[in-house]
């Protein structure tokens, strides 16, 4: 399990966290494309008892786009044409992009409530 990036909020200064909130802001739209998921490489055996695969020589790579949906609950589907996987990789960087903003605003905020301030208005 990771946990998320914190940005060093607490060494700015109030108006530099409060630019740096509005920036945030105004620039947060959520991408249309976005996917929270994982593209993932992999490798494996088929159904052939005879086939070399078993010995270890494994056949692939296969890329997927893997889904957690629910805990426990994972979805993955392959990614069949090098176009499907980089507009697949596009939208988890997309997602993952937009992610990290969103947590940059939440440590943002979170250090400014530390320090008193509104949350609201700006």
């Amino acid at each position: 399990m990771s946990m998320a990036k914190i940005p060093a909020v607490r060494r700015r200064s109030t108006l530099a966290l409060r630019q740096r909130r509005s920036a945030l802001r105004r620039h947060r739209a959520l991408p249309p494309q976005a996917i929270r998921a994982s593209v993932v490489e992999r490798f494996g055996p088929c159904g052939k008892p005879s086939c070399a695969c078993h010995a270890g020589a494994r056949h692939g790579p296969y890329d997927y786009l893997t889904r957690c949906v629910a805990v426990g609950h994972v979805r993955k589907f392959l990614l069949q044409t090098p176009a499907v996987l980089a507009t697949a990789r596009d939208a988890v960087a997309a997602f993952n992009r937009f992610y990290a903003g969103l947590e940059e605003l939440s440590q943002i905020n979170a250090e400014r409530l530390r320090r008193g301030e509104p949350l609201h208005g700006e």
